[in-house]
């Protein structure tokens, strides 16, 4: 399916019982919505505890539309999160993000209060600053060069391979735009964290160098559970087991919270 949104057109999936609790989510930098599906397959154990589950390739990753103006992207990329839900008449979500999503989740999560039911974020959380993204936008300008592929094409083919669900798809020059805007969603506040009242869940991969930011959430953020995958690595932690039973196990927990009025 496909939804406009402030100049863009997003791809996004909405399945799994109607009456059940949203779970939205939210992919990593240059993946898809076909993430939560075919790297993570987190989906069908969600619609099979009876959760509706809905994801979008954001604006410039998958099969929604690119734009190569790092105006484009930011703030935008929550507030296309938020036009979903209106569209899909939903008031409140739960709200899971890995990597990059992760950290869109939250600036999301903080903004709009009140349409967040839980929070989990996977391999990413309350990151300092964009320096987190210097070694991608790096390799990302190495790819953009004109002459790259040309003189490296198995190198290329094998880099495409190793996007996985992304690789289709992936577009480098609407990549390093997303990427230039992200000081708009990092950092955020430490007030702001301190003031997130649903249940937060972080997944770590014991070998990512991302990990220290959902360890510096422990003690900030007031209802947050913290779990590690074992000799798992950034890019192989949504592909362990533990990844989607914690998934899965959180927002079940937080189901069983009632909403307050």
């Amino acid at each position: 399916m496909m939804l406009e949104s402030d100049g863009a057109i997003l791809e996004y999936y909405d399945v799994g019982p109607r009456d059940g609790e949203v779970v939205l989510c939210f992919h990593g930098l240059m993946d898809s919505v076909y993430h939560w599906g075919q790297d993570a397959k987190v989906t069908g154990d969600l619609v099979a505890a009876g959760f509706r589950v809905v994801a979008a390739s954001c604006r410039g990753h998958g099969n929604s539309s690119k734009h190569y103006d790092p105006a484009d992207y930011g703030d935008k990329l929550i507030e296309d999160q938020v036009r979903l839900l209106d569209t899909l008449k939903v008031d409140k979500a739960h709200l899971v993000g890995y990597s990059m999503g992760a950290e869109t989740a939250i600036a999301l999560t903080v903004r709009h209060p009140s349409r967040v039911r839980s929070l989990c974020v996977c391999c990413s959380g309350w990151t300092e600053s964009t320096k987190v993204y210097d070694d991608a936008l790096r390799i990302l300008k190495i790819l953009n060069c004109m002459w790259y592929p040309c003189c490296c094409p198995c190198f290329c083919l094998l880099f495409m391979r190793c996007l996985g669900s992304a690789a289709p798809v992936f577009d480098v020059g609407a990549a390093i735009a997303l990427v230039n805007s992200m000081g708009a969603l990092v950092p955020v506040p430490e007030d702001d964290m301190r003031a997130i009242e649903v249940p937060v869940c972080g997944i770590a991969a014991e070998k990512d160098q991302e990990r220290v930011f959902l360890e510096r959430m422990k003690g900030v953020v007031p209802d947050y559970t913290h779990t590690v995958i074992p000799k798992a690595g950034h890019e192989n932690a949504p592909k362990h087991l533990l990844y989607k039973e914690t998934i899965v196990a959180h927002v079940k927990r937080a189901r069983d919270i009632k909403i307050s009025t």
